[in-house]
């Protein structure tokens, strides 16, 4: 699509909206629909969602809707936080942390609990006991408001007129509704659609804006290999809002802003969805490849960058550090190559969190407790080169299950069961 300025024709439909409150209305949701399809960029669900606020104020026949959508959004930003390592980990600590609160560590898992059941609760009053749900809308939202204004937080400012709006006219709606529980078959399916769509998030299927996934974390987050480094796809800046983070918008910025040769990562934390990985071909089309080739630099050309770079995920970043595991970069911003633990913060599961940390070169291990069925959690390190097994109770059968990794060239075994014969089955080239 061409470049199109909006500012203008929006604000006009604002104004329109006071002399005309019908006519202003419609022109209002059109507009918004046309700059969303000119630039995705322009998807912030806030924006969105003061829009379908103002509605009840113009339709009444709005009402009902609205009252579903405010349901469904205390309700889901609640649940998305409850099933977010994201949330309980890093998200909730950098909250506290930014705000001064010297003892974040101690306490940001009681606030992420703390803050999931409030929008909960809040969900629950809003579906049997709607007035009640108004003290609680007008209380969280003016309290967000004041998280995130210069007292505390000072951030993300976009949000504000859309918490200001959540706690007018949302207070209104909850106190104007009359029944509790919707009286025809519209008004029920109405309700159930609000409820059901957000679930399409898991899978992809519904943009995690118009979800209710807020603050919670659990995004695609998407960084490109470029020959000159590494760059992450971010918002903010002179626009003061977010990336629309979704697979379909990071791959079109890549599609826009990269060049030929050039890599993406799609670092996904989603369950039931697996990350992805691209290469921008001499068209600018970005081809889709396997982690191996991203990682090998199967399609690397001589303009480019020779292999792709990983996106290390801040929630493996936070769960080791938490436990004193040492990390090593070369240098601030770039990522982690190597690890490194010692017997006394050891912990098998923290062998999980390495799956987020792709660009590991390094593990030491050594006198730790670590199994052979512990250190098959390495097998996903396509970068791994070298690993640290002294004193340790690994066996050939543990090593050999290292076997697919494809450069890893060093293995420390002094003080354990392992044969040299293991050793050089497992022995590849370094990159």
């Amino acid at each position: 699509m061409p470049p199109f300025e909006f500012a203008w024709p929006v604000f006009g439909s604002l104004v329109l909206i006071l002399i005309l409150p019908r006519p202003g209305m419609a022109l209002h949701w059109v507009l918004l629909i046309a700059a969303g399809v000119f630039d995705q960029f322009r998807l912030q669900p806030q924006f969105y969602a003061i829009a379908v606020l103002m509605s009840a104020c113009v339709w009444p026949s709005w009402h009902n809707l609205v009252r579903w959508f405010l349901v469904s959004t205390w309700l889901w930003a609640g649940l998305h936080k409850l099933v977010s390592a994201d949330w309980f980990g890093h998200a909730s600590y950098w909250l506290l942390q930014r705000t001064g609160f010297q003892e974040a560590y101690d306490y940001h898992t009681a606030f992420a609990v703390s803050v999931a059941l409030s929008e909960l609760a809040v969900g629950v009053l809003a579906c049997v006991k709607p007035r009640w749900a108004t003290i609680g809308c007008v209380t969280m939202h003016l309290g967000i408001m004041l998280m995130l204004s210069p007292i505390a937080l000072d951030w993300n400012e976009s949000v504000q007129p859309w918490n200001a709006t959540m706690a007018v006219i949302g207070g209104w709606v909850m106190w104007t509704t009359a029944e509790a529980w919707p009286q025809t078959w519209f008004q029920r399916g109405l309700g159930v659609a609000w409820l059901v769509v957000p679930l399409g998030f898991f899978v992809g299927w519904v943009d995690h804006g118009f979800c209710g996934v807020l603050y919670s974390d659990s995004l695609p987050r998407g960084q490109i290999t470029m020959a000159e480094g590494t760059q992450r796809i971010r918002g903010w800046g002179d626009l003061h809002v977010p990336f629309p983070n979704e697979r379909r918008t990071l791959r079109m910025y890549f599609e826009q802003s990269a060049s030929p040769g050039d890599f993406l990562h799609i670092s996904d934390p989603r369950y039931l969805l697996d990350d992805l990985y691209f290469v921008l071909d001499g068209d600018g089309v970005a081809q889709e490849i396997s982690a191996g080739d991203f990682y090998n630099g199967t399609f690397a050309t001589d303009s480019g960058p020779p292999y792709g770079v990983g996106l290390d995920e801040l929630r493996a970043i936070f769960s080791l550090r938490e436990a004193g595991v040492k990390m090593l970069r070369e240098s601030p911003g770039k990522p982690v190559f190597a690890v490194a633990f010692s017997p006394e913060n050891f912990d098998p599961r923290l062998l999980r969190s390495l799956k987020g940390l792709p660009n590991i070169r390094q593990v030491q291990l050594a006198g730790t407790d670590v199994s052979d069925a512990d250190l098959q959690n390495l097998r996903v390190l396509q970068m791994l080169t070298g690993v640290g097994l002294n004193n340790t109770a690994i066996s050939d059968a543990g090593l050999l299950g290292l076997g697919t990794l494809p450069f890893l060239s060093v293995v420390e075994h002094e003080g354990t069961s392992i044969s040299d014969e293991a050793v050089s089955q497992v022995l590849k080239l370094e990159p």
